[in-house]
């Protein structure tokens, strides 16, 4: 086992906020609750699917947690960036899963999901923003072409 891949789930989340940087989440802590939100909501899902969901962020380790805020401005670096932290996921899980269509929905949105349920954990006023508004209809947009809208636990 390469020791980055238990490393990479020490990497603070949020780091560039100012608010939520200083609650401690750690990619450990959002990529299992990743994991538990796709086996909470998903009839049977695929190994690769849970692998990608405990693994999808520990490229992290060398390039950070990029704000999705700075992703989606700049969409040249959100490709660069999903590039370069692909490859060094493959090189610390030794693994390039690829995951169906209907798998990369699942794990987005309970990635976007996971994020939510976090802010409204532990910041829940930050929620009236319109990026987070934003982002709450994304997931309730997704869920409903997975058919589990109903199930959200939002």
């Amino acid at each position: 086992m390469n020791p980055d891949l238990y490393l990479s789930g020490f990497v603070q989340r949020w780091h560039t906020h100012p608010t939520l940087a200083r609650l401690g989440q750690t990619l450990a802590h959002h990529q299992w609750g990743v994991a538990t939100l796709i086996m909470s909501l998903h009839g049977r899902p695929s190994v690769r699917l849970l692998r990608a969901a405990l693994w999808h962020d520990v490229g992290e380790i060398v390039y950070g947690d990029v704000p999705y805020s700075a992703k989606s401005g700049n969409p040249e670096l959100a490709a660069l960036l999903s590039e370069a932290e692909e490859l060094e996921e493959i090189r610390i899980t030794g693994y390039k899963d690829y995951l169906s269509a209907d798998d990369r929905l699942w794990l987005a949105m309970c990635d976007r999901l996971e994020a939510y349920l976090y802010v409204k954990l532990v910041a829940p006023a930050l929620l009236d923003s319109e990026d987070w508004v934003e982002c709450l209809a994304h997931i309730k947009d997704m869920a409903q072409g997975l058919g589990v809208l109903d199930d959200l636990p939002i």
